[in-house]
């Protein structure tokens, strides 16, 4: 049975590691995980251009209710991203416009739900970073039970307090607290090796003799 639980908060990262995630896309962070990490069915409800990063603050709730999603906006700290554990559950919403616009005061970094929003017009408009599967008119109740700075897993992936959050266009991906600087490493290396291949791509240059030699290392005849 689910209580009612609020764990210490995590440890912050050095901020340039944070603002260097921050600026690689998700599918780059991915790749430099082995294309782990990455949430599944989490939808972008925004702008194209907005993007989101920061580390998380979890919340682990009953499905249809967001007491404690309430509490955590109260406890987070600038710069958080804030996701919440459901279930899947998209019978009713757990956010809205007005916890949007707390969030934005706030200076939060965004929200990511494993269940429903509403008021989605009203969130792209505000342009406050939320990550959701899908939407339901109907809103939560506010009983509980609840945790925060728990583990949990939201929409496929693991996330631990502290763990880096990232979401664009794409989607969301999780990077772990203890891999941060080693992930940003990769994806740095991976991003500048996916700029050469473009160069090379343009100048009609680029090798891709790996097809065949792969179709051949698995047995097929050409």
């Amino acid at each position: 049975m689910l209580d009612l639980r609020i764990e210490p908060s995590y440890t912050k990262l050095p901020q340039e590691i944070i603002d260097g995630l921050g600026a690689i896309s998700t599918t780059i962070i991915a790749d430099a995980m082995g294309i782990f990490n990455a949430m599944i069915g989490v939808a972008h409800f925004n702008k194209p251009d907005v993007q989101m990063v920061g580390q998380a603050l979890t919340v682990k709730t009953m499905p249809r209710d967001n007491l404690m999603f309430h509490k955590a906006i109260e406890i987070a700290s600038p710069g958080d991203v804030i996701v919440v554990e459901t279930g899947g559950d998209i019978s009713r919403a757990l956010l809205g416009e007005m916890m949007c616009m707390i969030g934005k005061r706030n200076r939060i970094s965004g929200y990511v739900v494993d269940g429903a929003i509403r008021d989605a017009e009203a969130i792209k408009q505000i342009g406050f970073p939320v990550f959701a599967k899908g939407v339901n008119p109907g809103g939560p109740f506010k009983e509980g039970p609840g945790q925060i700075n728990v583990s949990i897993s939201c929409a496929g992936v693991t996330v631990n307090p502290g763990d880096v959050i990232v979401g664009d266009n794409d989607g969301v991906v999780v990077v772990p607290y203890e891999q941060a600087a080693k992930v940003l490493k990769r994806a740095k290396a991976i991003y500048a090796h996916e700029q050469e291949m473009l160069t090379q791509i343009e100048a009609g240059t680029l090798d891709r003799s790996w097809i065949d030699e792969t179709l051949k290392r698995k047995g097929l005849k050409f």
